[in-house]
C-alpha cells in the first residue's frame, strides 16, 4: 500500500481497536481538568484529535520524566523487564515527531568522544524503533507556532510514518515509510481508496495552514552568529525577565537534560533516570560546590546556544521544532522567537 487511503471518521475507535489488539497504542486523551495529554489507548473513547498540542509533547512516551534503569541487590545488578512489542501513536503534530527523531539523533545515535563512536541508549532505541508514529496535519496554527522557522510546517512529514489529515467525515491516511504502509495493510478491511476529492481537500487544508504563519525571518548563519555575541552584555537583560522555573525545558520535545539518581535501602536499590533542567541553579553544581553557571543569566544563555548553536554545530540541525510550547507556557512571557530576533538584529547593528 503506498498511496494514500480513507478511513471514516465513524471507524476511528474501530480502527484503534484493532491496532491496540497487536500492540500499545496511544493517543492524545482529555483528562477530566480539561487538559489532553498522550496516554495508552484501547479504543477512540477519550480521544481528542482536535488539540492543537498537548499539554506536554509525547517525549516522554519514549523518554519518560521517569525510570527504573535496574535495580541490584548484593548478588548483582538485576535487568528492569520492559514490555517489547509494537507501539503506535495516533493524533502526533508534525513538531513532535519532527522532536522525537531530533532526539533520536541524540539517545539513538550519538557522538562520542575522542573518536566519534556512536552510542545508542538501550533505553530509548527498545522503545522509539518499534513505534509506528502517525502524524496529524496541523489545521490551523496558534499564534504561538513557529515551525517554519526551522524547516518545518503545518504538514511536516519528518518522523512520521503515516500522515493523517482529518478531512471532517473522514480521515486522509498516506503512508510516509514502509513501516507505515505494512501497518496499514493489516488494517485495510477498515479502509478504502482515497478519492480525488479527499486529497485534493487534504492539499487545501495543508496550503491554509501554511499560509497562516507569518513569513520566517532570515537566520542563516545563526550558529556563528551566537557564538560571536558569547560574551556580549545583551544577554543579561535578555535573561533579566526569567524565573528558573524549567516549565520551558519540560514541556519542550527535545530537551533531554537528565539526573541519574540511586535510591538504596539494606543492600538493595535501583537506579532511576529522570527529567532535569539546565535551567536549574543546582543542575551543573559540582561535588566541591563549585558551579560554572551559578547566575541566571549563564543558563539561559545555555539553553539558547545549545539549541541554536551547539547541536547544529555537531548534527546539522537546530535543536528546536518551533512547536511554541515553551512561549505558550512560560509565567513570565519570555518568548524564544523576540531572543532570537533581537540577537540577530544585534549582531547585524554591530556589522557582523
Amino acid at each position: 500500500m503506498s498511496t494514500a487511503v480513507r478511513l471514516d471518521a465513524t471507524s476511528l475507535d474501530r480502527f484503534l481497536r484493532v491496532l491496540a489488539d497487536a500492540r500499545e497504542v496511544f493517543a492524545p486523551v482529555a483528562a477530566t481538568d480539561g487538559r489532553v495529554e498522550f496516554a495508552r489507548v484501547r479504543g477512540g473513547e477519550g480521544v481528542d484529535s482536535s488539540r492543537m498540542l498537548t499539554g506536554l509533547s509525547p517525549k516522554g512516551l519514549f523518554f519518560p520524566e521517569a525510570e527504573v534503569l535496574f535495580r541490584y541487590d548484593r548478588g548483582g545488578i538485576l535487568p528492569v523487564e520492559s514490555p517489547g512489542g509494537p507501539i503506535a501513536v495516533w493524533g502526533m503534530r508534525g513538531c513532535d515527531a519532527r522532536g522525537l527523531a531530533l532526539l533520536d539523533r541524540v539517545f539513538g545515535s550519538a557522538f562520542q568522544k575522542p573518536g566519534d563512536e556512536r552510542f545508542e541508549d538501550p533505553y530509548w532505541k527498545s522503545r522509539y524503533d518499534r513505534a509506528t508514529i502517525f502524524g496529524t496535519v496541523c489545521p490551523a496554527p496558534l499564534s504561538t507556532c513557529f515551525c517554519n522557522w526551522f524547516g518545518g510546517s503545518p504538514s511536516s512529514t519528518a518522523g512520521i510514518d503515516v500522515q493523517a489529515t482529518d478531512l471532517g467525515e473522514a480521515w486522509l491516511l498516506s503512508p510516509v515509510t514502509a513501516k507505515g504502509a505494512e501497518l496499514l495493510m493489516t488494517v485495510d478491511d477498515l479502509l478504502s481508496p482515497a478519492t480525488a476529492r479527499d486529497v485534493e481537500a487534504s492539499r487545501e487544508i495543508a496550503l491554509r495552514a501554511q499560509s497562516a504563519l507569518p513569513p520566517p525571518p532570515s537566520l542563516e548563519g545563526l550558529e556563528d552568529l551566537l557564538t560571536g555575541v558569547f560574551h556580549e552584555p545583551a544577554w543579561e537583560g535578555i535573561a533579566a525577565p526569567c524565573v528558573q522555573c524549567g516549565a520551558c525545558t519540560f514541556s519542550c520535545p527535545t530537551c533531554h537534560c537528565f539526573d541519574i539518581q540511586d535510591e538504596d535501602r539494606n543492600g538493595r536499590g535501583r537506579r532511576i533516570r529522570a527529567w532535569d533542567s539546565c535551567m536549574f541553579g543546582i543542575f551543573t553544581r559540582e561535588a566541591s560546590g563549585h558551579n560554572p553557571r551559578a547566575l541566571s543569566t549563564q543558563r539561559v544563555r545555555q539553553r539558547v546556544m545549545h539549541k541554536y548553536s551547539y547541536f547544529p554545530g555537531n548534527y546539522g540541525e537546530m535543536l528546536c521544532t518551533g512547536c511554541g510550547r515553551c512561549v505558550s507556557v512560560c509565567p513570565v512571557g519570555f518568548d524564544i522567537r523576540n531572543v532570537l530576533l533581537e540577537l540577530v538584529s544585534g549582531a547585524e547593528g554591530e556589522g557582523r
